[in-house]
């Protein structure tokens, strides 16, 4: 009995040493970041004649994560069309809360700040039109990246 107490107490002793709780992940918990976008496909709209489109599309990049992340770069692939023209990348432009304005995504952008857990991030895009290329359907694909934080 007198080695119960002692160990009891020594445990008290070892955990008020510790300082105050802290929340801890479980040992089988690994880091997640998902990124997913809303809506899965989307419309442009249509070009005038030409010019930059009149009204940006607006794009939801969700971010659901349990640990702290670096930025989130975009990029996009060319608008390609059925017949085999297409819009080159350095024509469409993103613009969010950490851009300076409209960004062509020729090169990858930086689209959000260092975060940590959940988060959304609306992206505006415009395309600049030109009458070279002819009506209809364009398709692309955009890229995210999450940066690791060091």
């Amino acid at each position: 009995m007198k080695r119960l107490v002692i160990t009891l107490m020594l445990i008290a002793v070892l955990l008020g040493l510790g300082g105050p709780a802290e929340a801890v992940k479980p040992a089988n918990e690994k880091p997640f970041i998902i990124i997913t976008t809303s809506p899965e496909k989307l419309n442009l709209g249509n070009a005038p004649l030409y010019g930059m489109l009149d009204k940006p599309a607006a794009l939801t990049v969700k971010v659901e994560s349990n640990c702290a992340y670096g930025s989130i770069m975009m990029s996009a692939s060319p608008l390609k069309h059925s017949s085999g023209y297409s819009i080159a990348s350095k024509r469409i432009f993103v613009q969010t809360y950490t851009t300076n304005g409209y960004v062509a995504v020729d090169r990858p952008v930086t689209i959000s700040k260092p975060q940590e857990g959940s988060n959304d991030v609306v992206v505006d895009i415009k395309v600049d039109a030109d009458t070279r290329e002819p009506a209809g359907k364009y398709s692309g694909s955009f890229t995210f990246t999450v940066i690791p934080r060091v």
